[in-house]
This record gives structure tokens, C-alpha cells and sequence, in this order.
């Protein structure tokens, strides 16, 4: 039988007595064990969970499968998912695929930490030092339930990541009572959700912008017959390969990001960045128009790629059918450049679509001067391309790619991938709103 975490929320007082005896045994700086509170403001409308939580070891790894360096293995003896932190390039990929919030980000050495199970321990018939340190035996290590389909929270992410984890504490949960019951009656707000600040992934944002602009003005040049203007062209690019480094911990690990093409979509999207600047490099020294289709090509394969990245960690709609997807936005730029109107307007009036849906019908108010903007840059371009029909001037060009920037600002902004703290602000808020319908 495959052995795991057996967690009774009943008897967890959240003392951390987990977190801290995990610190001590691996000697690290940072806990990859959390204590997540299920309504920690004890509203007396709702049930109170205290939830210790690391890496839950998953049957279906994404952490190993997304991982571009193949710096994760699972141990053959214990099943344990161990990070080789020498493998690690610190780019981070696996704390957007992990809903558990497992991997942690070591700001210091720059590379990933994480729960290893404390496996050297667990084959000579040692416990896990969490599960020892547990004073009310509230977490403890052993033979999993065969049924365990029936033993996780409703609202518990990536149940079909098979984690080996079980809840042994009865679900029908009690609301909590203050007795006498109308003393210290309070109103129940909810939490302002923080905003996402886009100077964490202004990296990765200017990157893949440019990598579009970069494709686009390749697909433009081929259809209008010509060779990218180099002094323009060639800045692009090289931009757009350095923007790639300032997002990892350790840049010089780099090489190892191609190491699990196979498995992980960022591996094959460095793979086809790879193909795409050298053919690139090779257009502008020879420029034959052959390499011009073959870059042409390896760019939409290497858009598609950027796309599957975020696929890969947030399968939503809006995240899937997002105004801001690469190889959408490639296309529109590069009819925009080679001054096609019918493809330009099918494209654009797609986008705005999908803008105007996330907009008024999503509802989504954050940043909403932004994507106004978005809408308004688009819309007044269009009518300019259309209306003058030549190739843009410079004044219409800055304009309609602020525009295109402003989109992918906001697909960063709107990347959402499940991870167990919004999960759990998210369904307690559910959860207010029907004891208030109710």
C-alpha cells in the first residue's frame, strides 16, 4: 500500500511544531511546511480548519513533469519528490504548477526548496520529522486509505494530481459557536484581494512581448518581400534573449533548461527560442528567402510554445482564450505591419472581444484604466489602418504596439494558476455570501 500524510484538522491547534522541527532537521532557512487557517478570524458563522500542509509527494508530479532543468526525481524507495538544488535554475516554474504551494523560493541561494520527506530517514524506518514533532497527532505518516477519493476536502486543489495525502477528520463540518451567541456580533467583510504587481514579472513580460513583436515582424517581412530592417530587427531579438535571463535565480545554469524537452512546455519553449535566434541571426547575413519561411515558421512554433507554458499551469478559459495570447497577438501585429486589412479585422475584432467579455461580463475592475486603454489604442489604429490602408506611420505604429503591450501586461495579470491560499479566501468567501443569503 503507498504510504502518505494523514491529517485530522480536528486536533491541529496550529502550534507549528511541524514547520519548525522541518527547519531544524534539514538545516534550512526558509519552512516548506505551512499552517493554512481556514477562516482565521473564527467568524462564528463558519467552520474553523487548521491545515499543515508541504509537498504531498503526487502520483502525477507537475512539479517534475514541468520542471525545464530536470532538477526533480522521484526517490524509487519512499516515492518521495526530491529537487536536486544543484539541477535547480531558480526559474520558478514549478511554484505556478504546484497548487499546494510546495516549492519555496530561497532568495538567497536563488534556487527552489522543498519538502523531501525527510526520504534518508524514512528507508532506515524514521518518521518524517513533521509528523514526530506533532504533539496532538494531528499529522502523522503512514498506509494511505484505499478509497481515498473520499477523503478530501471539497474545495482541496489538484485532487486528480493523486496527492498522497488523506484527511481522517470527519467533513461534516460544525459552524463555530460563541456562547452567549449575540455577544461580539461583528460584520463580516471580505478580504480586499491584493492586487498582482507587474514589476515581479516585468522580465517575463518583456520577453515574451518582444518575441512577439520579434515573430510578427518576420511573418511581415516575408509576405511584403522583404528582409527585416537589421538596425531594428537585430536589437529586438537580443532584448528580447537577455529579458529571458533576469527571471532565473541562476542565469548560469541557463544551458540546463533544455534538459526535459520531452515532458516540460518551458523547455521546449527555450528549445524553439534556441531554433528561432539562430536562423534569425543567420537571415541577416544571408539573406535568402528560404531561411525567411523557416523563420517564419520556428517563431509561431516558438509562440505556441510560450503559450503552452501558461496553459500548462492555469487551464482556465480566461487564461486559454485570452486577448493576449502570443500567438494571437503575433498574427494581428503582423497583418498590422504588412497593412492586410480583412485578417487585421477578424483578429482585432476577436481580441476586442475577448476584452470586452473579461471587461463588463467578468467583470474584472482591477486595472481598468489599463484595459480601457487596451481597447481604445486598438479601436483608434484600426480605423487609421483602414481608412489610410499604406503601410502605418511611426505615430500609428507607437501607438497600436502600447497597445499590444498593454495586453500582455494584463494576460499576467489575469494568469491565475490554482495555488491553496486563493483557493481558501475564495471558498470562504462562498461560503460568507451563502450564510448571508441564508
Amino acid at each position: 500500500m503507498r504510504e502518505g500524510f494523514i491529517f485530522n484538522h480536528y486536533k491541529c491547534v496550529s502550534c507549528k511544531a511541524c514547520s519548525a522541527a522541518c527547519i531544524l532537521e534539514n538545516g534550512w532557512a526558509i519552512s516548506p511546511r505551512n499552517i493554512y487557517t481556514y477562516n482565521s478570524e473564527a467568524e462564528s458563522s463558519l467552520h474553523l480548519i487548521n491545515l499543515a500542509l508541504a509537498c504531498n509527494h503526487c502520483e502525477s508530479a507537475v512539479c517534475m513533469v514541468g520542471c525545464p532543468s530536470s532538477a526533480y526525481k522521484r526517490d524509487p524507495v519512499t516515492g518521495a519528490i526530491i529537487l536536486d538544488e544543484i539541477k535547480c535554475i531558480g526559474c520558478r516554474y514549478c511554484q505556478w504548477n504546484c497548487p499546494y504551494d510546495a516549492p519555496k523560493y530561497d532568495h538567497e541561494k536563488k534556487t527552489i526548496t522543498k519538502c523531501n520527506l525527510c526520504y534518508n530517514g524514512l528507508k532506515t524506518g524514521r518518521q518524517p520529522a513533521c509528523s514526530s514533532a506533532c504533539p496532538t497527532g494531528a499529522l502523522r505518516f503512514g498506509q494511505l486509505s484505499l478509497q481515498k477519493s473520499y477523503t478530501y476536502y471539497s474545495w482541496f486543489p489538484g485532487k486528480n494530481l493523486d496527492p498522497a495525502i488523506e484527511f481522517s477528520a470527519n467533513q461534516g463540518f460544525n459552524p463555530l459557536r460563541i456562547i452567549p451567541e449575540n455577544i461580539n456580533k461583528t460584520e463580516i467583510t471580505k478580504p480586499v484581494r491584493k492586487e498582482k504587481r507587474i514589476s515581479e514579472e516585468l522580465s517575463l513580460i518583456l520577453f515574451s512581448f518582444l518575441s512577439i513583436v520579434s515573430v510578427a515582424t518576420v511573418i511581415s517581412s516575408f509576405f511584403r518581400g522583404v528582409f527585416p530592417e537589421r538596425t531594428v530587427f537585430f536589437p529586438v531579438i537580443v532584448l528580447a534573449a537577455l529579458a529571458s535571463f533576469f527571471h532565473l535565480g541562476k542565469p548560469v545554469r541557463s544551458w540546463r533548461s533544455v534538459a526535459n524537452f520531452k515532458h516540460s512546455p518551458l523547455s521546449r519553449e527555450i528549445v524553439f527560442l534556441i531554433i528561432y535566434i539562430t536562423l534569425c541571426a543567420i537571415i541577416l547575413f544571408f539573406q535568402l528567402p528560404g531561411l525567411l519561411i523557416a523563420a517564419s515558421v520556428a517563431g509561431l512554433c516558438l509562440l505556441l510554445a510560450i503559450d503552452s507554458v501558461y496553459i500548462f499551469a492555469d487551464k482556465k478559459k480566461s487564461v486559454t482564450l485570452h486577448s493576449g495570447q502570443a500567438f494571437l497577438s503575433a498574427l494581428l501585429i503582423a497583418s498590422f505591419f504588412s497593412g492586410i486589412i480583412l485578417p487585421f479585422i477578424f483578429i482585432a475584432l476577436v481580441k476586442l472581444a475577448a476584452s470586452v467579455y473579461s471587461l463588463i461580463i467578468k467583470r474584472m475592475s482591477p486595472n481598468f484604466e489599463i484595459r480601457f486603454l487596451r481597447m481604445a489604442f486598438l479601436i483608434v489604429t484600426g480605423i487609421r489602418l483602414i481608412s489610410h490602408n499604406p503601410f502605418p506611420d511611426l505615430i500609428t505604429i507607437s501607438i497600436f504596439l502600447t497597445g499590444e503591450f498593454f495586453d500582455r501586461m494584463l494576460f499576467y495579470i489575469d494568469f491565475d494558476p490554482v495555488n491553496i491560499n486563493t483557493l481558501i479566501d475564495r471558498q470562504l468567501n462562498i461560503e460568507r455570501d451563502e450564510k448571508k443569503r441564508g
